[in-house]
């Protein structure tokens, strides 16, 4: 193997092996991710003359990366919009010279840095065999382009010279245009070579080294700043919807809570639960059995030694960046989004690499024969599981494209856009194929094309039943398995507003399949396709209200109530300086009557202060076998000081308990002092 880079051209052969590697799994799989399609609408959408817009007249930024966007869109132009295939075989092309760039560039940097040519061609090979750096490659994402400006900025800070600056600014800048959560990962770098700063191989000393950070930020900002003006100015916000809608779901500050609590414990965590740091050296979606077992202890051991070398003082520079990237890179994805998406994971997975690979090059060259033995023996095994999850995932992902990808999710896509009026709403979950090919105004969770998800979320919640009562949508797409069936999610919703009209099942064809992983599959192999046979909303003297009954202001309990029927939902805005509610509910007598008495409801009141959301009042009343429940109730409160007083809302919902028999659930008009 070290012969192999003696060769006067060892990059290109690097180079050559990783982007012959990525292509194999391409044309084998012909794997597209379902998050493709997401940014492919606005591609296709900006490529047609619609502008960088989901929804046709909608400026709404529901991508994250601007070259995930951009380059799809010149790639489609180059099919003169004609090919959607076509076009994504371009973009597919692109990332996979980029993820080629990113293993040539990394080699380069070891025979800089006098790594022996074993650990520089264990590097290379350890990119062409790892199973998530080959798929979100060719399967629509932008990983690629991520992967090669981490390697460049990493070039960058071991190569001094006085155009350094430059090229760490131009390598920043190219990882904010890739995605804007880049700035993790230029930190963590820059932060690791400034603390293990080694004059020899970074150029200078730590202050020095700020001069340069501080350059290269200047040249970063002024290339990527024109996108974010842009993006103001376009969208009206910088932030991408994505990130407004996943954080969302990840608890705001009390993400970052769970960050400074548990960071430090990241490599016992490692151990006692799964982490993001072991998934970096498993197959996507691990967590979908069946995998051997053995891929565990392997991951939890590599991923433990990835996140403690740079404690080791004795180790290379290089490799103590790297490890200390790695472990506050894994420790965020961890503890602050809501799941660890496994497209997040390749970056941490090559600082990782370049890590252990450094750490075996180290004892290859100091280690003696002994030393040789064992990092050809760690490296053979690194290798040989890295081909065995990566032939595995490539098993897994060309059943995932044949059966779930275009023989379901496409297939109902298609069908609704037959089907469907072009103005009608569908919810779901799964958003890229069928909101591409449904063409429809898509209510996706959590809300990443969606400012009424969104919205909705902060108004009533995040329960499906919720947010399908609130937002009435015309069509639901829902899995079949688990909890997505629309009779668990709403019984009432099933019985009142909408009707089954189709199914889509590939379960038996996946059940015969001898893959791992297979339950990834199962997962999304039925899928329900409901519509709406009734109108929801009923909005009225300035209330937003949503119920399966007509909802009408008249007599009850003694006074004038408004009647919501549970379930139901009532939405006001609270005007600014507002500092007390006074508010009547209950359930009126009649409904105690038989046949059929009710058997009570749950009240709730909800005030939203912007993105926040404080529960006022939650109380179950049954007036059949409790008195006290009977007749009138009063909340009065005084409502919290506000942050967003020009953005507060107070949210009146009652849900059924067990059946909607007589829940006739009322409301009075709210008194606000």
């Amino acid at each position: 193997m070290p012969s192999l880079f003696a060769s006067p051209r060892p990059r290109l052969l690097s180079f050559l092996t990783v982007a012959l590697a990525a292509l194999v799994f391409a044309l084998f799989t012909q794997h597209a991710w379902e998050d493709y399609y997401i940014t492919y609408r606005s591609s296709k959408n900006l490529a047609t003359g619609h502008g960088l817009v989901f929804n046709h007249g909608d400026r709404l930024h529901t991508f994250t990366s601007p070259l995930g966007v951009l380059l799809p869109a010149v790639a489609s132009l180059l099919t003169g919009n004609s090919s959607d295939a076509a076009a994504l075989w371009i973009f597919r092309f692109m990332c996979i010279a980029a993820l080629g760039g990113a293993a040539a560039v990394l080699v380069g940097l070891a025979r800089r840095l006098a790594w022996p040519g074993v650990a520089a061609a264990l590097l290379a090979l350890l990119l062409a065999t790892d199973a998530k750096m080959l798929d979100f490659t060719i399967n629509g994402m932008e990983t690629a382009f991520m992967l090669l400006f981490l390697g460049l900025a990493l070039r960058a800070h071991f190569t001094p010279g006085p155009r350094q600056w430059l090229h760490l600014g131009g390598a920043w800048a190219g990882l904010m245009w890739t995605r804007p959560d880049s700035f993790i990962y230029i930190g963590l770098v820059a932060a690791g070579c400034w603390i293990f700063n080694d004059p020899a191989r970074t150029g200078g000393d730590r202050r020095a080294q700020l001069l340069v950070f501080l350059k290269a930020g200047l040249l970063t900002t002024a290339l990527y700043a024109p996108w974010l003006l842009w993006a103001w100015w376009y969208y009206g916000s910088p932030v991408p919807h994505t990130i407004v809608a996943k954080g969302a779901q990840s608890g705001g500050l009390l993400a970052w809570t769970r960050f400074r609590e548990n960071f430090w414990q990241l490599p016992w965590k490692i151990w006692s639960g799964d982490t993001a740091a072991l998934g970096v050296f498993l197959p996507s979606y691990h967590m979908f059995p069946a995998w051997p077992a053995w891929l565990w202890p392997f991951g939890r051991v590599l991923a433990t030694l990835a996140s403690v070398i740079w404690l080791l003082p004795k180790v290379r520079p290089e490799a103590r960046v790297a490890s200390l990237a790695f472990f506050f890179a894994a420790a965020y994805l961890s503890f602050v989004p809501y799941f660890p998406f496994p497209w997040y994971l390749p970056p941490v997975g090559l600082l990782a690499f370049v890590a252990l690979a450094s750490v075996l090059g180290q004892l290859w060259t100091a280690g003696g024969a002994v030393g040789r033995w064992v990092t050809g023996a760690v490296g053979v095994l690194l290798l040989a599981v890295g081909l065995f999850m990566t032939v595995g995932t490539a098993r897994q992902m060309r059943a995932q494209q044949t059966l779930i990808e275009d023989g379901t999710r496409r297939e109902i896509g298609e069908w609704l856009r037959a089907n469907a009026k072009p103005s009608d709403t569908v919810f779901m979950e799964p958003l890229g194929y069928i909101g591409f090919f449904s063409g429809l105004k898509t209510y996706d969770w959590p809300g990443l094309s969606s400012r009424e998800v969104t919205d909705a979320c902060r108004l009533v919640g995040t329960p499906w039943a919720h947010l399908i009562l609130y937002l009435q949508p015309d069509w639901l797409v829902l899995r079949a398995t688990s909890d997505g069936q629309l009779e668990r999610i709403s019984g009432e919703l099933v019985a009142s507003a909408y009707e089954r009209v189709r199914e889509f099942n590939r379960s038996a064809d996946v059940a015969q399949l001898d893959v791992p992983g297979r339950s990834l599959l199962e997962f999304d192999a039925h899928f329900i396709v409901y519509r709406r046979k009734q109108v929801l909303r009923q909005d009225r003297d300035g209330y937003r209200i949503a119920a399966l009954m007509p909802s009408n202001p008249q007599n009850a309990l003694g006074r004038p109530m408004r009647l919501v029927h549970a379930p139901g939902i009532l939405v006001a805005p609270l005007p600014p300086g507002v500092r007390t509610l006074d508010v009547a509910y209950g359930i009126p007598d009649g409904a105690r009557e038989q046949p059929y008495a009710t058997n009570g409801a749950t009240f709730e009141v909800w005030l939203t202060d912007g993105r926040e959301r404080t529960r006022l009042l939650s109380r179950s009343l049954d007036p059949v076998a409790q008195a006290a429940d009977r007749g009138l109730q009063q909340l009065s409160v005084t409502l919290p000081d506000r942050r967003h007083p020009t953005d507060a809302w107070l949210s009146f919902l009652t849900h059924s308990n067990g059946n909607t028999a007589k829940d006739w659930t009322f409301w009075s008009d709210p008194e606000l002092r």
